[in-house]
């Protein structure tokens, strides 16, 4: 009888997974950029990105899709710094 509301609370369950697993990464990445190659500032700007990229990514309905140019920028900086 409530199936569209069911419908619409697992679509918005997949969004918040999809951008959290995102995320998750990115914050590995960070951990990788400032516990191991010692980059203190650069994780910390990357981290607020990554914060913003999510709630962007959240409320514009972008979802992982918004995450994943920083997630990329951060693979990159782990590489180059």
């Amino acid at each position: 009888m409530d199936m569209p509301a069911h419908e619409e609370t697992y679509a918005d369950f997949l969004a918040l997974t999809e951008v959290t697993v995102v995320s998750l990464l990115c914050i590995l990445l960070l951990l990788v950029m400032w516990g191991l190659e010692g980059h203190p500032l650069a994780a910390f700007v990357g981290f607020l990105l990554t914060g913003a990229a999510a709630t962007i990514g959240l409320y514009s309905g972008l979802t992982w899709r918004a995450v994943l140019p920083v997630f990329v920028l951060l693979g990159l900086a782990c590489i180059v710094l």
